[in-house]
């Protein structure tokens, strides 16, 4: 567990700072989530490329620019799903915020994977729990189905004083598919936690049957071996580099998209943009650090903790306070809190 601290604190810390800066963004320059997303793809990749060079030995001069992959230790179709999932989540993630999800809502759906990860365990792992834990989960559930009644009652509701209602219908219906697309990306979120923990574990099995196989092989050939191939890179930053590697091209589907957003960024927020994107590196090389080191649970649990702080600061320094009604702040509440007391909790 303790070589999974740095990771812990750049996912306290790293995304922390990555939503605060996102907000700031959707202030100043909305509808820019997927430049956005963009931008965050192409500083991740670059930031992670080093990680997972080495240095060729070339015949010639030009040395300094003689570099080669490190040995790949994962298989190649789990960093390919990967990568296609998780671009998928982050997309859809983003572009909720251009659908009057705000971001203590997004914070509260996305507690969800607790309860999720308790599904499947229960029902495909075997796995028990207490009753306090079954509580727990409950009240996530019944706090996420309160805050969704209360904010759609509220949202397809026209105003007296609107003169009219098709402007609350028109909020209400992308309202909506806010709440199904944030729905859709916290299942897939929790699938692609259990799929990384596969991939690792699938990893960590193969290189210790090879290990026993060269323990029967010729010595003085498995040490040329490794004296002429260069250590590999750490899984979770081969895993990183190519999940962000692989979701590059797929923003090219919508090329003009790219353009307009990006042409669209205010001077004030260009700033904001690089500082988020560099942010998101060192939020998802943490969840990627800590997901190779413990499982998919345990970063649930410290991804949920995660949101309970940005739900306090989005709350407190944007006041989004002004906006909930008792029943919501209740919902809220319940979520998080049930989400935040779960690590404590006797297991079964």
């Amino acid at each position: 567990m303790y070589d999974a601290l740095p990771g812990l604190c750049l996912v306290l810390g790293g995304c922390q700072a990555n939503m605060f800066l996102l907000e700031l963004i959707m202030a100043g320059s909305p509808n820019t989530m997927y430049a956005l997303t963009f931008l965050q793809y192409v500083i991740v990749a670059l930031f992670t490329l080093p990680l997972i060079l080495a240095p060729g030995s070339p015949s010639g001069g030009f040395r300094v620019l003689s570099l080669r992959l490190r040995r790949r230790r994962l298989l190649a179709w789990h960093k390919l799903l990967v990568g296609v999932s998780a671009w998928v989540m982050s997309v859809s993630a983003n572009l909720v915020f251009n659908m009057y999800i705000s971001i203590p809502v997004h914070a509260t759906f996305r507690s969800l994977p607790l309860l999720m990860n308790m599904l499947v365990g229960f029902l495909f792992m075997k796995k028990r729990y207490t009753v306090s834990q079954v509580m727990c989960g409950s009240t996530i559930t019944l706090g996420l189905v309160l805050l969704t009644v209360e904010k759609s009652r509220r949202t397809s509701g026209a105003s007296p004083n609107s003169g009219g209602g098709s402007q609350p219908s028109h909020e209400y219906f992308w309202w909506v598919c806010g709440i199904a697309i944030l729905f859709f990306t916290t299942v897939l979120s929790t699938a692609l936690s259990l799929l990384q923990e596969h991939m690792y574990d699938t990893a960590r099995r193969r290189e210790k049957e090879l290990e026993a196989g060269n323990k029967r092989s010729d010595a003085s050939v498995e040490e040329a071996l490794a004296m002429a191939a260069p250590a590999p890179s750490p899984m979770w930053a081969e895993a990183l580099f190519f999940s962000h590697a692989v979701g590059i091209p797929l923003f090219f589907l919508q090329p003009h998209r790219l353009l307009v957003e990006f042409a669209s960024v205010s001077p004030d927020d260009y700033v904001n943009f690089l500082l988020n994107a560099i942010t998101q590196f060192m939020c998802v090389m943490g969840v990627y650090v800590v997901n190779s080191q413990t499982s998919a649970l345990t970063l649930v649990l410290i991804l949920t903790l995660r949101k309970l702080g940005t739900f306090t600061l989005s709350v407190i320094y944007f006041e989004h306070w002004h906006h909930f009604t008792a029943t919501e702040w209740l919902a809220m509440f319940a979520a998080l809190g049930a989400s935040a007391l779960y690590p404590f909790l006797p297991k079964a």
